[in-house]
């Protein structure tokens, strides 16, 4: 494994008398800089970090305070430091015992005391991502001139998909934990600044996340593990969920916004949807970044031929363009021809699922202004018409029944308070149970109106304890059950229902999400027991008469 150095970019370093107006001239000239060192001599003493340092200068009085003073009144001056010829995987470790917080900083990396170089987490994913493609090109080789070891290619590339899995589960855990408590901030009666600050946490969380998530799908295309799941998907309404999606978002930032569909509105596609609204969603946040202050539009364009669907997509921004020498690279992992932010992993994604369905995608310039991402695909028109169960985002804003008597199960402390503030806000009494074990006991003890049932747990873990729930006789078996779980990819989803939970809410919980998941499950159960009651009545009748 590389050691530290050999990801370490090296922008020239600042003194501490350099004053914040020049620092800020400098991020202003260099798009790409995420982070300046603050170096006295030859050693360090600080870390400007763009985001950081920019909320600074745009809060109230910031120039004032800043633009004339030394740079070290705005600096981190207590950066994260390695020295040359760590392991690139031991830092990792180090840096993700250190919690979420600490993957959003930069380091700096030094020689003797020296400084030698700076990094960021961008550049830990794009290392690890390079080995990973590395070792995979090694492993192709390999299986090229000696057949045999094919199966152990296969095997190790698995593994490292699986590695990233466990990776961005285990930090979804955390997040979780921040996402939600930044939510329920953000419900409070703060001032602006405070609301603006929440905000922040609140974004950096979802970047990180999205950053993860990105790793991860790339890890699956390159180790072909990448799945579709293809079911009749009706078209119209893909472009319909977007529209509501990225409206909003649009709004916010000053862009406006054309989602527009071209085709029979009943036209339905077997495809897998969810991919289709990926790409579709990587494309138009893409184009948002250039877009500020202008216009995107995003199209989707549908016809039949025999018993295929053509599908023709344009995302159109007026910004800048994209720079003649980047185009036919810009689907390329960690090319930074996308956006000021992320990992450069989002288009690279767009390509894996596209090349995955059979398509081609490109981007090329307008003649005026802005660049154009399209994509053109072919897939087999439904044959029938097909009735798509709604999910529990879907549903109608219903008021939870009277003070519902909540058991929440997590292994977790911090989701459990989480989950247990949520469940004060909706109105709801709750208790707590650590593992599937205590879950299982309590339900026999006590009466619950419905458990909320993290996945992963030691000793008895979700799955084993709904199954075991479900088999005891009685209404404490037919307990409503709401899966809480960073394992939410559909797979998993099916088989948390198939196995008798009411619905799946993805971590990090969104409180809205949530509610609508737990208004369903007691509106299904009430329903259940009202019918189970009728049927009590009219046996009772038949043996009556």
């Amino acid at each position: 494994m590389p050691t530290i150095e050999t990801l370490s970019e090296r922008p020239k370093p600042v003194a501490p008398t350099t004053l914040g107006c020049e620092v800020l001239a400098r991020f202003e000239r260099e798009p790409d800089t995420l982070v300046i060192p603050v170096v006295d001599g030859n050693r360090p003493v600080g870390l400007v970090e763009r985001t950081a340092f920019l909320q600074k200068i745009a809060a109230r009085f910031g120039h004032a305070l800043y633009d004339l003073r030394p740079i070290t009144y705005a600096m981190d001056s207590e950066p994260a430091v390695v020295e040359a010829g760590v392991r690139i995987d031991a830092f990792c470790d180090i840096m993700l015992k250190g919690g979420p917080a600490a993957l959003l900083r930069g380091f700096i990396v030094t020689h003797n005391g020296a400084y030698l170089g700076v990094g960021t987490a961008a550049t830990l994913l794009q290392a690890v991502n390079t080995r990973q493609r590395q070792q995979n090109e090694e492993l192709a080789e390999q299986a090229a001139i000696l057949s045999d070891t094919r199966a152990q290619a296969i095997a190790a590339a698995r593994a490292k998909s699986q590695f990233l899995a466990i990776m961005s589960h285990e930090l979804r855990t955390p997040m979780n934990g921040v996402l939600a408590v930044a939510e329920l901030l953000r419900r409070q009666p703060l001032n602006a600044a405070a609301q603006a600050h929440v905000q922040t946490i609140m974004d950096s969380s979802e970047t990180l996340l999205r950053i993860l998530q990105d790793a991860v799908d790339l890890s699956k295309a390159e180790a072909g593990e990448l799945e579709l799941n293809n079911t009749p998907t009706a078209l119209r309404a893909v472009m319909d969920d977007i529209q509501s999606m990225w409206e909003p978002r649009a709004s916010q930032d000053g862009v406006t916004l054309l989602v527009g569909y071209e085709g029979d509105t009943e036209l339905a596609a077997v495809i897998d949807g969810t991919r289709l609204k990926q790409v579709f969603n990587n494309l138009i946040g893409n184009a948002l970044k250039f877009a500020r202050n202008g216009v995107v539009e995003a199209g989707l364009k549908a016809w039949v031929e025999g018993d295929q669907i053509h599908m023709e997509a344009r995302i159109r921004d007026d910004g800048p363009g994209v720079e003649a020498d980047r185009v036919d690279s810009i689907f390329e992992p960690f090319v930074h021809g996308s956006g000021p932010d992320g990992a450069g992993l989002g288009l690279s994604i767009c390509r894996q699922v596209i090349d995955r369905m059979g398509g081609r995608i490109w981007a090329e310039n307008n003649k005026g202004r802005g660049a154009t991402f399209a994509f053109d695909l072919t897939a087999p028109r439904a044959a029938v018409e097909v009735e798509v169960q709604s999910n529990v985002s879907d549903l109608s804003g219903l008021d939870l029944k009277s003070a519902p008597h909540i058991l929440i199960v997590d292994d977790n402390a911090t989701n459990r308070v989480v989950a247990q503030a949520l469940c004060e806000m909706f109105g709801c009494s709750s208790e707590l149970a650590e593992d599937g074990l205590e879950a299982l006991q309590a339900v026999q003890e006590s009466r619950y109106d419905l458990v909320l049932m993290d996945i992963k747990m030691p000793r008895m873990d979700g799955v084993q304890a709904t199954q075991a729930i479900r088999a005891l006789p009685g209404a404490v078996g037919r307990v409503p059950i709401v899966a809480l779980t960073a394992n939410a990819d559909p797979e998993d989803a099916k088989h948390y229902l198939s196995i008798g939970m009411a619905a799946v809410v993805e971590k990090p919980i969104k409180p809205e999400r949530l509610r609508m998941a737990m208004n369903a499950a007691l509106s299904a159960a009430q329903e259940e027991a009202g019918h189970a009651d009728r049927l009590s009545e009219e046996e009772g009748d038949r043996s009556a008469a």
